[in-house]
């Protein structure tokens, strides 16, 4: 890793940022191989065998189903609220001059300039 002026990121940044990587990634793919796990109640390392039986069980359960479209729905009205919301701020900041217009135009950009791990 260099910098822009050509200078090498010291040992200890890059074991950090290593460290960092593995904390967000590792339980992500201990999920993804367990979800391919041969027993029922089976948290030994490494799993004793790969089936994909358990996504047969997960499609046919109608509470994965319920909740699967709770979220599509849920998703659908904040996006149609979102595109009507953000189409008027836009046409109200790009066309008028008026008291806190910044402001509006900073609470605008905002979801966009923060990393979602901060904005939830």
């Amino acid at each position: 890793m260099r910098s822009d002026r050509g200078q090498r990121a010291p040992l200890g940044l890059k074991i950090a940022a290593a460290c960092g990587l593995l904390f967000l990634h590792l339980p992500i793919l201990l999920i993804f191989v367990y979800a391919f796990t041969t027993e029922e109640k089976s948290f030994v390392w490494p799993p004793p065998g790969l089936t994909t039986q358990w996504f047969a069980v997960t499609w046919n359960r109608p509470d994965v189903w319920d909740a699967l479209s709770l979220s599509v729905r849920v998703a659908a009205i904040s996006t149609a609220i979102a595109l009507v919301l953000g189409t008027l701020c836009a046409a109200a900041v790009s066309q008028t001059r008026f008291f806190g217009r910044e402001a509006i135009s900073l609470l605008v950009i905002l979801p966009i300039a923060l990393p979602g791990i901060i904005t939830g």
